[in-house]
């Protein structure tokens, strides 16, 4: 994968502990933030995914294409969904 520079400002205190942290692991400042940066938009990627199937299974309901009564079937419903999305 091709690399670009990103620059960025941060507080001194955490440049100097991620620096800290890079050097106990014999490793580059610029890989732990790409590390911390690839897991912050994991999640926040995969908790926009979850938003964007709980409002599809919310309109599901209020046009009563679907019933749910229970946690259950609100799992099921949403599994129903990711397949769907990954088939």
């Amino acid at each position: 994968m091709a690399s670009t520079k990103l620059t960025i400002s941060i507080p001194e205190d955490l440049r100097r502990r991620a620096k800290s942290v890079a050097a106990l692991r014999n490793e580059h400042i610029s890989d732990i933030v790409r590390r911390a940066l690839e897991e912050y938009v994991a999640e926040v990627m995969e908790e926009a995914d979850d938003i964007r199937a709980i409002d599809e299974i919310e309109a599901r309901i209020a046009t009563g294409k679907v019933r749910i009564r229970d946690w259950a079937e609100f799992e099921a419903e949403l599994d129903a969904l990711q397949d769907q999305d990954h088939g």
